[in-house]
């Protein structure tokens, strides 16, 4: 795997939908009261309160911008900083079949 590659995109992907998803079926305010609905628990009416759902939707909101810009920087910012050596381009570590045959060969310490 490439350093400019994108770690685990189908996961953060999945989990970003998944997050506006819940937001948009406002299951944080069901989780919400479900779990404040005791009669005894006056405090917890404040809770209840906030708008879960625009909470929820703005922490989606920011996740993914948090991806996109990942991305935006991985895949074309960086590049573009390393061509015109606004930043130190990245190590690339190149391994020849003779140091492939030389791991293979060397000794390693058993269990």
């Amino acid at each position: 795997m490439e350093r400019a590659d994108i770690s685990m995109p189908i996961t953060k992907g999945i989990s970003a939908i998944g997050v506006a998803a819940a937001a948009k079926a406002d299951v944080v305010d069901q989780i919400a009261a479900a779990a404040t609905g005791h009669p005894n628990a006056n405090a917890w009416g404040a809770v209840n309160a906030i708008p879960w759902g625009t909470i929820a939707s703005i922490m989606a909101a920011a996740y993914t911008a948090l991806l996109i810009g990942e991305w935006l920087w991985k895949k074309l910012l960086r590049p573009l900083a390393e061509r015109r050596r606004w930043v130190k381009p990245r190590k690339r570590y190149i391994i020849t079949l003779d140091d492939l045959q030389e791991q293979q060969d060397t000794d390693r310490a058993p269990l």
